[in-house]
């Protein structure tokens, strides 16, 4: 019987985990949407200001970058879950690849982040 706890507790650690990912790829889309709606303003501003004659505001060249923070622990997740490198660990997270290579250089050690190999090869475990 303790096999079948065991294995239903891992169960309920991985269906957090993926809620836990669910809920920040939720956050990012609708800052991404929010992003987009405030840029259709803006057209929306200078479309008006055309037909009234009035100055309109600037609008900005590119639309901003959404800013996501990621938590060590989230990080270590990934890993486990399968994520091998930097690109992968962003792609799960929604982040920027640099973003993971900052924490992971800053926190990763205390959380037991390892890298071995290079380049190509490089690869991320969990102790």
């Amino acid at each position: 019987m303790p096999f079948a706890m065991s294995t239903a507790q891992e169960q309920i650690k991985e269906l957090e985990r993926q809620i836990e990912n669910l809920r920040n790829r939720a956050v990012l889309e609708l800052k991404v949407k929010l992003a987009e709606a405030r840029n259709h303003v803006v057209d929306l501003e200078s479309k008006i200001a055309e037909l009234t004659g009035s100055a309109a505001p600037t609008k900005p060249d590119e639309p901003k970058k959404v800013r996501v923070s990621i938590m060590i622990k989230q990080i270590v997740e990934a890993i486990q879950g399968g994520a091998t490198n930097y690109r992968a660990v962003a792609n799960t997270l929604g982040c920027s690849p640099a973003n993971v290579a900052q924490k992971i250089k800053a926190e990763g050690k205390k959380a037991g982040i390892r890298s071995r190999g290079e380049k190509a090869n490089f690869v991320l475990s969990v102790k």
